[in-house]
C-alpha cells in the first residue's frame, strides 16, 4: 500500500513541477515593470501622493463563442447569459456558418450578427469571425449542390469581411483545412486580407494538441513558403473529445508550434463534465464538474505561460446549446458550474494586478503589472486625478518603463495639482 501511494505521487510530480514552472512564466511573460511620475502643474514630482492602480482589461484574451447570444427563451434568460459572459471574457467567437448563415442566396443574417456586434463593442469585448469557408456540411449553404464556386466563395468572403471591417478584426477564414481540404486556404486568405488590410486572420484545425498532428504543421510550413497571408496559428483542444491531455503534451505542442514564429491561439477548448471517463491520463476517473475544473484551471495556467499564446477560446458557455454534452461552464439553468468560478478567480484575481502606495522622493510610484489597460488614481494636496494606462508587451525586455508624464494645466483649487498625459516608453 505504502509503494502504491509514492508510486502515485511520482507519476504526478512532473505536472505539478509543470504547474509551478509555469507559475513562474507567468511572472516573466504576462507582466511588466511600470512607474508612474506624480508631478504638479510646472512639473516639480510631488513626493508622497497616493496612487492606486487597477487593471481594467488583460491584453491576453479569454474567450468564448456567443452563439447562443438571444436564443433563450425568456429575455431574463438571454440577459443573465449575458452578463455571466461579459463577467468573464473580454473576447468573443462570433458565428458565420454558410448553412444558416445565408439560408436564401443573396440574403445573409446581418440583423442577427449586427445585434451581437454592437452589444460585444458596446461591452468593451474583442470578436473573431469563424468560419466564412469550411468543408463540412455546416460550411455549405442548402442552395448550392456542394460547395459554391470559387467566385461565389470570393463574394462571401470579401462581402462580410469589409462589412464588419474595424469591428471584427479577426478572422477564422477557412475552417480546420488540413482535415477538410476542398477548401484552401491559399486565395480565401489572400481575399480577406485585399478586403480588409489590417483584418488579424487565423488558420486553425484540430487534432493538434492530441498528436501534433504534422500534416497541419506541413501545411503552414507551406503556406508561408508561398506568402499565404495569416497571422496566427489556431489549435483546438477537444479532439479525441474525452481526452485529458498531459500537460507535457500540452507544452511540448506549443512549443513545436512556437517556432514557426506565429501567435497561438487555442480556438477550441471543451472538457466537458459528461460522466465520461477520463481519457489520456493516470487519472482512473470520470469527466464531471470537479475533473473540469481542475483540468481548466490547469490547461489554462499552461497556455497563459506560454510567451506564444495570446488567446484561449472555451467551446460553448452553457449545457443548454452546447456541442457536446456537459461542455458549458453554465448549467443548463445558466447556474455557474466550479469552472466558472475557478477561472472567474484566475483571471480577475490571481492574474490581475492592484496596487497602491505613495510617490517616492523623486515622484515616482513603481508596480509590475499585467499587461492590459489601467485606471490611474493619484491623490495629493487635496487634489484627485484619474488616468489611463496601458500597459503593453515591449520590444525586448518587459522591464522598460512606462511613464506619466507632466501635463500643466490650471484650475482655481490648486495652481500646484498633479496633473498626467500617457507617454509611450
Amino acid at each position: 500500500m505504502k509503494s502504491g501511494k509514492g508510486s502515485q505521487r511520482g507519476r504526478k510530480d512532473p505536472e505539478e513541477r509543470l504547474i509551478k514552472k509555469a507559475a513562474k512564466a507567468i511572472e516573466k511573460n504576462r507582466k511588466r515593470d511600470a512607474s508612474i511620475d506624480v508631478v504638479d502643474t510646472k512639473g516639480r514630482p510631488v513626493v508622497g501622493a497616493s496612487v492606486e492602480v487597477e487593471q481594467l482589461n488583460h491584453d491576453f484574451l479569454f474567450g468564448c463563442n456567443m452563439y447562443m447570444f438571444d436564443q433563450f427563451k425568456t429575455p431574463g434568460e438571454n440577459q443573465l447569459y449575458k452578463r455571466r459572459f461579459k463577467s468573464l471574457f473580454n473576447y468573443a467567437t462570433v458565428g458565420f456558418y454558410w448553412r444558416w448563415y445565408e439560408p436564401e442566396q443573396g440574403k445573409p443574417n446581418y440583423a442577427y450578427t449586427d445585434k451581437v456586434v454592437s452589444w460585444c463593442m458596446k461591452n468593451g469585448i474583442r470578436m473573431k469571425g469563424h468560419p466564412l469557408l469550411w468543408d463540412h456540411e455546416a460550411g455549405r449553404p442548402t442552395w448550392a449542390a456542394g460547395q459554391p464556386a470559387e467566385d461565389v466563395q470570393r463574394k462571401r468572403v470579401t462581402g462580410i469581411v469589409k462589412r464588419f471591417a474595424g469591428k471584427i478584426r479577426s478572422w477564422e477564414v477557412v475552417n480546420e483545412p488540413s482535415h477538410c481540404r476542398a477548401v484552401q486556404i491559399d486565395e480565401p486568405y489572400r481575399w480577406a486580407r485585399d478586403a480588409d488590410p489590417k483584418a488579424y486572420l487565423i488558420v486553425n484545425d484540430f487534432e493538434v494538441m492530441a498528436n501534433g498532428f504534422p500534416p497541419f504543421l506541413q501545411m503552414l510550413q507551406e503556406a508561408m513558403r508561398t506568402g499565404v497571408p495569416f497571422d496566427g496559428i489556431g489549435i483546438q483542444a477537444h479532439e479525441p473529445r474525452t481526452m485529458r491531455f498531459p500537460l507535457e503534451q500540452v507544452q511540448s505542442v506549443l512549443d513545436h508550434y512556437a517556432a514557426l514564429g506565429k501567435d497561438l491561439h487555442i480556438t477550441e477548448f471543451t472538457p466537458a463534465s459528461s460522466g465520461e471517463p477520463i481519457a489520456g491520463s493516470h487519472l482512473k476517473a470520470n469527466w464531471d464538474e470537479t475533473a473540469q475544473a481542475d483540468y481548466a484551471v490547469k490547461f489554462y495556467t499552461v497556455c497563459f505561460a506560454h510567451p506564444a499564446v495570446v488567446a484561449v477560446t472555451w467551446w460553448d458557455l452553457c449545457d443548454r446549446g452546447s456541442w457536446l454534452k456537459g461542455g458549458g461552464m453554465l448549467r443548463e439553468d445558466l447556474g455557474p458550474k466550479p469552472v466558472y468560478e475557478a477561472l472567474s478567480d484566475l483571471i480577475h484575481n490571481k492574474w490581475k494586478t492592484r496596487a497602491k502606495g505613495k510617490t517616492d522622493r523623486s515622484g515616482r510610484f513603481s508596480f509590475r503589472g499585467f499587461l492590459g489597460t489601467y485606471r490611474v488614481t493619484a491623490r495629493a494636496r487635496g487634489t484627485k486625478v484619474e488616468s489611463k494606462l496601458h500597459i503593453g508587451r515591449g520590444k525586448g525586455k518587459l522591464e522598460e518603463e512606462v511613464r506619466l508624464g507632466c501635463c500643466p494645466r490650471k484650475t482655481a483649487n490648486d495652481p500646484s495639482e498633479p496633473s498626467f498625459a500617457t507617454s509611450s516608453p
